[in-house]
């Protein structure tokens, strides 16, 4: 089941300017899997809202399915988590090709550089980036959040959390 605000249920990527660089804070679950209730949901976008007050838009999405989270314009390079090494873009896309297969169900896979075994989730993504059900995105937030805020939001929601910045 989907569950998303009354008055919107499209996240904030979609109602960005696409005549100007917009910046999107967006929150997301350390577990992609995870969806926290409506109840917690609504709490963390109210308390977002009021840590951001300059943002033009602070909106929650949650998804039947697992979908990539990505930095955008601010993305770097994907490096193996095992051994450091970089991962090519064409072997990532492979990888990303047989996730997508199960709809990210399964986000299993193998690293070409030293054949570890692990998740697309764990790869480490400059600027970070990641897969999950729920998000907590503000639209240019004109300010980021410190260590206690988002403990407190990790706390409202349940779970820890990874903070993505995109650029488009």
């Amino acid at each position: 089941m989907v569950f998303t605000q009354p008055f919107c249920s499209s996240p904030c990527s979609q109602h960005y300017n696409h005549l100007m660089t917009d910046h999107f804070l967006i929150l997301i679950p350390a577990d992609p899997y995870f969806v926290p209730l409506l109840e917690q949901a609504q709490i963390a976008n109210d308390y977002l809202t009021s840590l951001l007050p300059d943002a033009e838009l602070v909106i929650w999405n949650a998804s039947e399915t697992v979908e990539f989270v990505d930095c955008g314009d601010n993305f770097e390079r994907i490096l193996c988590p095992a051994c450091g090494a970089e991962i090519a873009i064409t072997d990532w896309q492979h990888m990303m090709d047989a996730a997508y297969a199960s709809h990210f169900d399964d986000l299993s896979a193998t690293v070409p550089c030293c054949g570890a075994n692990g998740s697309l989730n764990d790869l480490h993504y400059e600027w970070p980036a990641g897969f999950a059900r729920f998000t907590l995105e503000a639209l240019n937030p004109n300010a980021d959040l410190d260590d206690p805020h988002l403990l407190t939001l990790e706390s409202i929601l349940g779970c820890p959390i990874r903070k993505i910045w995109r650029s488009l």
